[in-house]
């Protein structure tokens, strides 16, 4: 395969070659700029893509059995209308990532009557509690150890109550005291 005119700027590319970029730059980039802004693109958006274009190249270049055999302005194009498509797809996606979580997170917002139940279950906490602190001190133990799973045997030790049977009634005492507490 004989190597194309253009293989020059490989080689450039390959050697650092600064005036030979240049010419790339000045002669390819124009181009390149035009069709990404047509494209719903920057001057920036071509200036990276132009770039990106050139990293690939130089990859290519690095390899020695890399052999150019068509204009590379072709190529450039080429590899910049790809990364810019690329990029646009990308773009697309994330919109329609961002619409669907909008869409998501607006869907969780909590209704007004979400709210309206939300506090009333506040108040009703808030009454309950309050009801419980009127409670004796002896009641409020008994309630929370039965609240916590702890069995009645071990209950009627703590609290110093004479059987299980006591500590049933004391209980069902408490609850009933403790509704009428709320309920007041």
């Amino acid at each position: 395969m004989n190597a194309h005119e253009d293989h020059q700027y490989l080689i450039a590319l390959r050697k650092g070659d600064n005036l030979l970029l240049k010419e790339l730059y000045s002669k390819f980039s124009p181009q390149v700029v035009s069709w990404v802004k047509k494209n719903n693109g920057s001057m920036s958006d071509a200036k990276d893509i132009f770039q990106e274009a050139l990293i690939a190249l130089y990859n290519k270049a690095c390899d020695p059995d890399f052999v150019l055999s068509y204009p590379i302005g072709g190529l450039i194009f080429q590899i910049c209308k790809n990364k810019w498509i690329d990029q646009i797809r990308k773009k697309t996606k994330e919109s329609e990532v961002r619409i669907l979580e909008k869409e998501r997170y607006n869907s969780e917002q909590p209704t007004a009557s979400a709210i309206e139940q939300i506090e009333e279950e506040e108040i009703r906490q808030n009454n309950l509690n309050a009801a419980f602190e009127k409670l004796s001190e002896l009641c409020q133990k008994l309630l929370r150890a039965v609240s916590e799973g702890i069995s009645s045997k071990d209950i009627a030790v703590q609290l110093a109550m004479n059987d299980v049977n006591t500590v049933y009634r004391r209980k069902n005492a408490c609850v009933e005291r403790w509704k009428n507490l709320y309920h007041s």
